[in-house]
């Protein structure tokens, strides 16, 4: 039986990156030698054609992410305001329903951030979701094979990756399958501003998809008012007497943070599953061999590829991280792609490892701390049962040789745009 150890199949070595740029299009297309440089040779690195700094050991990641009271998550999803730069589409969120714009959740420090997610956690309740979605996983697993099954060949992200996670938001959200797939280019657009570092009409076209998206929320909140209901958005709404009504920009900003951290993490951690198995000698004969190993590989893909690879933060004060001073109001990257291979805490971190035990240092692809992801749960479910069924059907996993992967192009995203894959069945 060959040993599931592999290097990582990034074809940028750590001298192909001159500058230490990660928007040159080498670090794109694979950041981790870049990230190793950095690593060695100054682990906490003022980036000037970002102007910010990047933060890339384990323990200074995890330092940070622990101590909120000393570093800002106001700007946590970008490495800078996405519409700054662009007065065409300030000019169209001048036109929003729901002024000032409020930060919730991820975005916001305490007391605010325990306050809204407090009430997120009464309204979503990922445990109650989860019973209510999980039963239904796997038939939908097995539908979206159905359609392909035939053809010994399927497209990972569009045909597999996306239907899953977008069934759940379409459940959240109380929304038909016509509607929820609206409500993906709205994110997409969302997402891809939030990323920065994307060409105007792009911005634009988010900042007009969030007058959309607002009119929707707004539309189902005067709905919910008027006729109590149990949806989600419904579910905000209802508060105990002690407790004061969200505005309606924070519900906005919540539904927001629900529809793309619903789909677009998940999306990227199974198409990065189903490449990990279908790229590596003798993973997919492993995992039949001993089906309970399927945990394991979720850990260590999302240890070796997590797919949101950097999270930000504002320092409250000037201070001092991993010796070096760092000024007041610095915006700080969290480099969990970085940390996830740190030396120090991984052997052989640029390596995948069905063998490694992720227990013994939890890796970083959903956060840390008071801003860890909340429906980590919901996701690790997903990827478990997405597999155990795509296993089922489906073997002899491999990279289709007449078109190679395309990575997601998302500054600081690691996925796919599209990822052929042929199979025996």
């Amino acid at each position: 039986m060959q040993h599931t150890n592999v290097k990582s199949k990034c074809p940028y070595s750590s001298e192909a990156v001159d500058d230490i740029s990660l928007l040159s299009p080498a670090a794109r297309a694979c950041p981790y030698g870049a990230y190793a440089r950095i690593r060695a040779e100054e682990p906490i690195k003022y980036l000037a054609d970002q102007d910010l700094w990047i933060v890339s050991k384990y323990e200074d990641v995890e330092y940070i992410l622990s101590n909120p009271e000393k570093f800002s998550s106001k700007e946590a999803l970008s490495s800078g305001n996405a519409y700054r730069d662009f007065p065409k589409a300030l000019e169209i969120l001048k036109q929003s329903r729901a002024q000032p714009r409020q930060r919730t959740l991820i975005l916001a420090d305490p007391p605010e951030h325990g306050f809204h997610r407090k009430i997120v956690q009464r309204a979503l309740s990922p445990a109650k979701t989860l019973r209510a979605f999980a039963p239904t996983i796997e038939a939908r697993v097995n539908g979206f094979i159905d359609k392909f099954i035939e053809t010994g060949r399927f497209e990972v992200v569009s045909q597999f990756s996306i239907p899953l996670p977008m069934a759940l938001v379409s459940m959240i959200f109380d929304v038909s399958e016509e509607q929820v797939y609206k409500m993906k280019r709205w994110s997409d657009n969302f997402f891809a501003a939030l990323t920065g570092h994307v060409h105007e009409e792009i911005v634009i076209n988010a900042a007009k998809d969030t007058l959309v998206f607002e009119n929707f929320v707004l539309d189902r909140v005067a709905q919910c008012r008027k006729t109590p209901s149990d949806c989600f958005i419904g579910r905000l709404l209802q508060q105990p007497e002690d407790e004061r009504p969200l505005t309606d920009a924070e519900i906005i900003n919540i539904c927001s943070q629900v529809l793309v951290g619903g789909n677009e993490s998940t999306i990227n951690f199974i198409s990065n599953l189903v490449y990990q198995i279908a790229s590596t000698i003798g993973l997919e004969e492993r995992l039949r061999e001993d089906p309970a190993r399927i945990e394991d590989l979720l850990e260590e893909s999302l240890r070796h590829e997590p797919p949101l690879q950097a999270m930000y933060r504002i320092t409250r004060s000037e201070m001092e991280i991993g010796g070096v001073r760092i000024p007041k109001a610095a915006k700080l990257m969290l480099n969990f792609g970085s940390a996830n291979r740190d030396e120090t805490f991984y052997e052989d971190g640029d390596e995948f490892d069905l063998d490694r035990d992720n227990r013994e240092t939890l890796h970083m692809a959903f956060g840390r701390g008071i801003h860890a992801c909340a429906g980590q749960t919901i996701a690790r479910r997903e990827g478990k049962i997405a597999i155990n069924v795509l296993l089922s059907r489906l073997r002899n996993l491999r990279i289709a040789d007449d078109i190679p992967p395309v990575r997601n192009k998302l500054f600081g995203v690691r996925g796919f745009q599209s990822l052929h894959v042929i199979f025996d069945h």
